[in-house]
């Protein structure tokens, strides 16, 4: 995601409720800020859970809209959310969205058409904002399957990748003598972005998230809710900075891997660090989410499907699904909520 403030200046919508498209009882209309409070009301019925409000806004800080929302009266009973994310797309650098907090009111979920609140929202946030001359180059999001089923049921989504599970035990030995690991502190930020165009140099034949200082100050360490460890790996005699991993510990489900930012041939090492790590916090396993073109760099991880699978929007563009499938370079701290 991008950090506040850097949105597109093309993203300024204003009010301008009207009927919903083939369903009249509903209007549509653009979220504002002021929406924030009816929305998490609408998240915690749609999700059965809380979100703080403070990560609500960390999340959409800066967008003067946060997404398409269609009420009943007066009352949000749809949303369909978008987080800009700059992207390198096979190596050109282009302004993406991160779909996110799409949620439905439960009474509101059996209308499965393009009549319904799903539809109705994705397909305004799409003819907005989603493919040649606007302010998205491309969409894509970490939808449940049956979310997806249905975008794709309804025209909606097409499928481009997959996420798995990659997991490993925890290393009970002594760090390298050759690497040291450090919690990264805010003042190295800079190395961020030397370690982030050393990956993006080598990685010219995926479509990866910009992993850049900006990226990582406002995601890992601004988060508002969550603590991360983020450890910036250096050679012990040289002081050349190897890589940054970015870790998360559940306490008996494990840590868990977030991030890398190193050149591929590096990821091993980090990986190799995470497991060290895992060891000294008493844990016994490390775990990630990734996509098979990035699972192939992480030391022959044991893998198994997570069921997140990966879609972009194709209503009203026309991305190139032959280039994209099975070419993203994601992982879990390229979501928005992990």
């Amino acid at each position: 995601m991008l950090p506040p403030g850097s949105a597109p200046d093309t993203i300024d919508a204003e009010h301008t409720a009207r009927p919903a498209p083939g369903n009249p009882a509903l209007t549509l209309d653009w979220a504002q800020p002021a929406d924030g409070p009816s929305l998490l009301a609408l998240f915690q019925r749609a999700f059965g859970h809380a979100m703080p409000a403070e990560q609500w806004h960390w999340k959409y800080a800066g967008l003067e809209s946060m997404g398409s929302i269609v009420r009943r009266g007066t009352e949000p009973v749809g949303f369909y959310g978008g987080i800009p994310r700059q992207i390198r797309f096979f190596g050109a650098l282009q302004t993406a969205v991160q779909i996110s907090d799409v949620m439905v009111l439960p009474a509101e979920r059996g209308i499965l058409t393009r009549r319904g609140a799903f539809f109705l929202t994705a397909a305004a946030y799409a003819d907005r904002y989603v493919g040649p001359n606007r302010a998205y180059a491309l969409a894509f999001g970490f939808p449940s399957a049956r979310h997806a089923r249905l975008g794709e049921h309804l025209g909606l989504y097409a499928r481009v990748d997959e996420i798995f599970e990659a997991s490993w035990t925890a290393l009970n030995r002594r760090f390298s003598v050759i690497y040291k690991a450090r919690l990264l502190q805010p003042h190295q930020l800079a190395l961020v972005d030397e370690l982030w165009q050393r990956m993006a140099n080598r990685l010219q034949d995926v479509c990866i998230c910009v992993r850049d200082a900006a990226h990582v100050g406002h995601r890992f360490l601004a988060h508002p809710t969550v603590v991360y460890l983020p450890f910036l790996v250096t050679h012990r005699l040289t002081g050349r900075a190897i890589g940054l991993v970015v870790l998360r510990d559940h306490k008996e489900s494990g840590v868990e891997l977030l991030d890398v930012i190193a050149e591929p041939s590096d990821v091993p090492v980090l990986v190799k660090v995470a497991r060290r790590v895992a060891a000294r916090l008493g844990r016994d396993k490390v775990f990630a989410w990734l996509t098979p073109s990035a699972s192939a760099y992480f030391d022959d991880p044991a893998l198994t499907p997570a069921g997140v699978p990966v879609p972009t929007i194709v209503w009203g563009s026309s991305p190139d699904l032959v280039k994209l499938r099975g070419r993203w370079w994601l992982t879990g701290g390229d979501t928005d909520f992990r």
